[in-house]
């Protein structure tokens, strides 16, 4: 069922039918804020208190936009905020990629220490660069679904990730040529 007949449903007064919505986009929803986070305990308050608003709001949500990009933006906001008050770092955590084979002590070790490495360059680049490559890389969510995450116009998303894999990739290049030495490339 798509997400425009079910929010129409819970609208009408089946109030049930929201479990739908929560379901399809609790996972993804918690990995986008793991990403902004950092803490699994306010990942999954974060994530919670965002689909409660969602729920509260419906009534205004806007046909416009998937419903996907308005439930990332109310999270990515209730993030935000959570992280103004407590005044904490963003923390970029790495996922561990699985494979179908059972790969050998070298290759997790090697796998382990690509994670890490990319988690770091990550999180030397400023966090909008960051939060606009996670969005269309991992959550694979359109330029205009990432527009109303980060509440910006298209145009400055396609800025973001061209710059962001500008400077990923500039990073990156320090690292292996200087052995991690030296300044991170940044805006």
């Amino acid at each position: 069922m798509e997400d425009a007949e079910v929010i129409r449903q819970v609208l009408a007064g089946h109030h049930q039918q929201y479990a739908v919505l929560v379901q399809r986009y609790q996972e993804p929803l918690i990995h986008f804020l793991c990403r902004i986070l950092g803490s699994e305990e306010d990942v999954f308050d974060c994530a919670q208190d965002a689909f409660l608003a969602a729920y509260r709001n419906l009534n205004r949500y806007s046909k416009e936009y998937p419903f996907r990009a308005w439930l990332y933006a109310i999270a990515r906001n209730r993030a935000l905020d959570l992280l103004r008050k407590r005044r904490k770092e963003v923390l970029i955590t790495s996922d561990e990629n699985t494979v179908d084979h059972q790969p050998g002590p070298e290759e997790i070790l090697l796998a382990k220490e690509q994670a890490t490495l990319l988690s770091e360059v990550l999180h030397e680049l400023p966090e909008h660069y960051t939060q606009a490559l996670y969005l269309r890389y991992h959550q694979e969510l359109s330029y205009k679904e990432i527009a109303v995450v980060l509440e910006v116009p298209v145009s400055r998303v396609k800025t973001y990730i061209h710059r962001g894999k500008e400077k990923l990739r500039q990073n990156l290049e320090r690292r292996e040529t200087h052995g991690g030495e030296g300044q991170p490339a940044m805006d």
